[in-house]
């Protein structure tokens, strides 16, 4: 890799964090899962807002899973290894919308099954790359569990129903490889209708096959339909904000990293503070705003990455290819209207997920927003983007941001009508205080 090439990838804004000394913080979650992986028959569940890591994370329990101990050591956890014996041969589905039932996730787990002529190729006792480990030659397996049921059924592999084809597929795999088999399904918010397949994971787990589910929710009932005939089964770990010091151990690990390629920077303490204080608890504007910060640094000649390239990165957020997405988004709310942008930007300041209407109207009305709750409903259109909605578990009078990630944009990104953002934050300062 280049120089250049090794600046622009030392922070993974686009991308999962796959390799353990990348991976910074979550020491709670890690040893949750892990141990979820010791207990026959349950199924750990990941899940939580946007921008918080949650694949990342299921990425480090697979390499777990599959027998790596280095981040276990890092976390001074060796001992708490899977021995051979408990560990898995693993399949790794992430949905589409393409997904729209149960039967069609069944199914894309079995069409990823391919891509191995032999046995041996199963990656079962060691770890090796993600693009390969979670294939297996269906072929293969087809003919094996043919031979598996010809003794007691007539039935041919492809006369059985789609359950019956996985559980026959990881029964083999089992048998074969002489390990479990773990099936993480990501990103399962996408799948439409999930009904079924809560009680397909009931029967189907044992001491030998285990489920891991991955998802953006603000409980498991909103990402599994049907989780009450699972719910003596599930493992539920919610993915929160990361702590300032697991944000500033992403910074101090990637730059370390960094260091042993002989690209030697460093990011001064104030920068990484400032940093951490524009994440507020989302990682994943860390990596955004230090990728930024950092190049400029590089592209200036320069070593240091200061407090002034973290702001000039927080300032061009709006222009970020990474943030492309939420400044769409943005644009759609605002569209040409002075007012609205002024009454999206109190919401975003508020602190807690649920938002009051009573607290930001009459800060609106100070600056000369006379009906606010026309801006508040035009919102919550698909128009606009929608990007309030009305909980449905919370009393009237209290909206949320359908992406918490987007909250955290709003706030941090520069207003389109010049004065708004400056008007809105002095307002705020007034009211409550803060910056």
């Amino acid at each position: 890799m280049t120089h250049r090439e090794s600046i622009l990838n030392a922070f993974k804004p686009g991308a999962e964090i796959e390799h353990p000394a990348a991976f910074a913080g979550r020491r709670d979650e890690i040893l949750n899962l892990l141990d979820a992986l010791y207990v026959d028959g349950s199924c750990p569940v990941i899940y939580g807002d946007r921008g918080l890591g949650k694949t990342s994370l299921a990425l480090q329990v697979e390499r777990i899973a599959l027998g790596d101990v280095e981040l276990l050591n890092e976390l001074d956890c060796s001992e708490r290894a899977l021995p051979d014996r408990r560990r898995f041969t693993t399949f790794w589905i992430s949905c589409s919308d393409s997904i729209v039932s149960k039967n069609d996730i069944l199914q894309r787990i079995i069409n990823n099954a391919e891509g191995y002529d032999r046995l041996e190729s199963l990656p079962s006792r060691e770890v090796v790359g993600h693009s390969t480990k979670r294939k297996i030659n269906l072929k293969f397996f087809e003919a094996e569990t043919e031979k598996q049921y010809q003794p007691t059924s007539p039935q041919k592999f492809s006369q059985l129903d789609i359950e019956e084809r996985l559980t026959a597929v990881a029964e083999t795999v089992c048998q074969k490889t002489r390990s479990r088999v773990l099936f993480i399904i990501d990103e399962l918010d996408r799948v439409r209708d999930t009904s079924g397949l809560a009680s397909f994971i009931k029967n189907t787990s044992t001491a030998s096959i285990k489920f891991l589910l991955i998802g953006i929710a603000q409980n498991v009932s909103s990402l599994l339909y049907d989780h009450t005939s699972l719910e003596r089964k599930l493992i539920p770990v919610r993915i929160r904000k990361m702590k300032p010091k697991e944000l500033e151990s992403i910074i101090t690990k990637t730059m370390a990293l960094l260091g042993t390629e002989e690209n030697r920077f460093n990011y001064d303490k104030e920068a990484i503070q400032a940093t951490v204080a524009a994440a507020d608890g989302f990682p994943w504007f860390v990596h955004v705003l230090a990728q930024e910060a950092l190049r400029r640094a590089y592209d200036d000649g320069r070593t240091s990455i200061t407090v002034s390239d973290v702001n000039a990165a927080i300032k061009g957020l709006a222009s970020s290819r990474f943030a492309q997405q939420f400044s769409d988004t943005y644009q759609m709310a605002v569209k040409d209207s002075y007012y609205r942008e002024i009454v999206l930007r109190f919401f975003a300041r508020w602190r807690d997920d649920d938002i009051p209407t009573s607290e930001i109207y009459p800060l609106a009305k100070e600056l000369g927003v006379s009906n606010t709750s026309i801006y508040k409903k035009d919102l919550t259109l698909a128009t606009y983007g929608r990007v309030l909605v009305t909980p449905p578990d919370q009393p009237r009078g209290i909206v949320r941001f359908r992406n918490a990630m987007f909250k955290r944009y709003v706030s941090l990104r520069g207003s389109i009508y010049g004065d708004v953002k400056e008007n809105v934050d002095k307002a705020w300062a007034n009211k409550f205080g803060e910056g």
